[in-house]
């Protein structure tokens, strides 16, 4: 039997730490574990105020940051430096260059890492993935993204995700980045250039954007857009993927009025579908305790069994350079009102 994972949460100051700390709790993967932070936390074997005391007390196998955007690339860089595995929350740092540095320093080293894109653990991620891969949907041209969510007021204005020094950015920074990686996994794609137009709209006292609309090309001449807002004053989410290709077209309600969506609907004209006017998969995430149920169980597990094989995981961090990428030229673009090429 494969030995447990002396394992430590770094921050509990992000929105998804709590959620991280009970995922880490649950986890089989997991053995001893540490929390480093600012004050007590129950049910876990030590606290540790930082992270040069936690490397000097313990030996560890892999811990996972979660803390604000600012502080998350030199804490994952001095654990990397350590020889630790890290897990990031997203959307891991402010820049592409400072996500590029941790790139850097884990190929130096030969540690891996990853960002929390833990969408490509949804069943119908993974389903959609293997379809278009299968040529399902032929070749893909057109790709529609939604990330509208509740409120800048409902979400507290003077959290530091408002805050662009600490955060970044805004809506595409913090939560349609997993959009925009859901894209390129889904896809297998690349992202060719971008334009976009951003405003900050909610009145409240932010300097980041609550609203942006991107438009942008993929590598095989795909052209696609991605609408993004914290503006629903009465409900949580309306988030949605769209993939229409030469052959047929996906769609992926992720969240509508009835709340989550687990529902993924094909058509397709390639062999073997011609004689269904198009397919339906009710797919789900099991429940278990933690941030994302047991797609968040299951993503520290495989990873930390990745990081001990030497062998590859579903994300890495050429995805989290690349989704930041994307939101840098998305920002450039909208300031400067171009288009943006990425190649």
């Amino acid at each position: 039997m494969t030995e447990k994972a002396c394992s430590a949460l770094v921050g509990l100051d992000n929105p998804h730490s709590a959620g991280w700390l009970t995922t880490l709790q649950h986890c089989d993967a997991v053995g001893r574990l540490l929390v480093c932070a600012d004050g007590p936390c129950d049910g876990v074997d030590q606290v540790y105020r930082n992270v040069s005391e936690l490397l000097a007390g313990e030996s560890l196998d892999f811990a996972l940051v979660s803390t604000r955007n600012d502080l998350a690339p030199d804490i994952a860089a001095q654990l990397l430096e350590a020889g630790v595995p890290v897990i990031v929350e997203k959307p891991v740092a402010r820049t592409a260059a400072e996500v590029a540095r941790l790139n850097e320093l884990a190929a130096a080293k030969g540690v891996h890492w990853a960002t929390a894109f833990m969408n490509r653990y949804h069943p119908i991620a993974k389903k959609l993935h293997a379809l278009l891969a299968e040529g399902v949907l032929g070749d893909i041209v057109s790709i529609e993204g939604r990330m509208v969510t509740s409120t800048v007021q409902q979400r507290n204005p003077e959290h530091w995700l408002f805050n662009s020094a600490q955060a970044g950015g805004g809506i595409l920074h913090w939560l349609a980045i997993h959009t925009v990686d859901l894209i390129r996994y889904i896809t297998g794609l690349e992202y060719q250039s971008v334009s976009a137009h951003m405003a900050t709209l909610s009145g409240a006292d932010i300097d980041v954007e609550d609203v942006l609309a991107a438009s942008f090309s993929m590598d095989n001449g795909a052209i696609g857009n991605i609408h993004a807002g914290y503006v629903l004053p009465r409900r949580y989410g309306d988030i949605y993927l769209c993939f229409r290709g030469t052959e047929g077209d996906a769609i992926w309600n992720m969240w509508d009025w009835a709340g989550k969506g687990d529902r993924l609907v094909v058509q397709s004209r390639v062999e073997g579908w011609q004689e269904e006017e198009h397919r339906a998969y009710n797919l789900s995430v099991e429940e278990a305790p933690g941030y994302g149920g047991a797609s968040g169980v299951n993503f520290v597990a495989d990873f930390i069994a990745a990081s001990r094989q030497g062998g590859s995981f579903i994300t890495d961090g050429k995805d989290a350079f690349e989704a930041m990428r994307f939101v840098e030229a998305a920002y450039a673009a909208a300031a400067g009102r171009r288009q943006v090429d990425l190649f």
